[in-house]
């Protein structure tokens, strides 16, 4: 198992590795026994590459340290949590392109947890929604939540800070690896979160986040809630790719309501409309969840 879980993590650190391309890897050499002796050829007709990205791909499977990221995290005590192992949170195994492996450092027991909250809004939020969030919050850690958002700037990182300030447990998802924390003005944050909570990403740690990754990471926020609580939203932000992926996963959806006038509550009022469950009591949720 530690050998095909150091291969596993070790693709996962292959330059032109996609999803698609492990679930290839995966299906055709389960035990992943025969990865360092295949030929170019095969890789290149198995992940449809091309040069000059079959050339880094061989490169980075060939490289003697990339072969030994697991041991290289544990110093920093980082986790790496392949889908086979039991720490791996059982409500991401039938979400959409469930993550291979997770990079977690922090409180790992979170993973676990059975009464975890998603918090999720704009980047910008009004005086209102951070007077929301200052009401809800400590209401919500004192009913024993959890509360997971994406350290992103505004309602994301109140929801962390406000959190912590209450004593509670927190899990920041983020959309790159471990050691680039972005933005980067909430790196003391995330230390902050350290203390206590987890922060968690599906990127190896030396990964810098693409843009892309960040709407793949909202899938994880919604899967490993119970219920998403979306505070302030404007229409067809990455707060909709949160909320979509949760109704895909059959998540309950809470939504702050807000001034009709306000953009920062044009998409909270448009889910309310649309059948989101409307909160304007923290109780609302935890009477639910009781």
């Amino acid at each position: 198992m530690d050998e095909w879980k150091d291969r596993l993590v070790h693709l996962d650190h292959c330059r032109g590795m996609t999803w698609k391309g492990m679930y290839r890897i995966l299906k055709d050499d389960p035990e992943l026994l025969k990865v360092y002796s295949r030929p170019a050829d095969y890789w290149k007709k198995l992940l449809s590459l091309e040069s000059p990205t079959l050339q880094f791909f061989l490169k980075d499977l060939h490289d003697p340290k990339l072969q030994q990221m697991i041991s290289i995290y544990e110093q920093d005590a980082i986790r790496c949590i392949s889908f086979l192992d039991k720490e791996y949170p059982i409500t991401l195994t039938n979400i959409y392109q469930q993550p291979w492996n997770l990079y977690a450092k922090g409180n790992v027991k979170l993973l676990t947890h059975q009464r975890i909250l998603a918090i999720i809004g704009t980047r910008a939020p009004t005086h209102y929604g951070q007077e929301v969030l200052k009401r809800m919050v400590p209401e919500f850690v004192a009913a024993e939540m959890s509360i997971v958002s994406g350290l992103a700037k505004g309602i994301d990182a109140m929801a962390h800070r406000i959190t912590l300030q209450s004593d509670g447990d927190c899990i920041a998802v983020i959309g790159g690896g471990l050691y680039h924390i972005y933005p980067q003005e909430n790196t003391p944050l995330s230390h902050m979160i350290l203390r206590k909570g987890l922060i968690l990403s599906e990127y190896p740690p030396i990964f810098k986040p693409k843009p892309w990754h960040f709407p793949m990471r909202n899938r994880i926020i919604s899967g490993l809630s119970r219920a998403i609580l979306v505070v302030e939203s404007k229409q067809k932000s990455g707060t909709f790719i949160t909320v979509e992926r949760g109704l895909e996963q059959g998540k309950d959806i809470f939504a702050i309501p807000g001034n009709i006038f306000s953009a920062s509550s044009s998409g909270t009022n448009a889910w309310i409309k649309e059948g989101a469950k409307l909160v304007t009591d923290a109780y609302d949720i935890i009477s639910e969840w009781e």
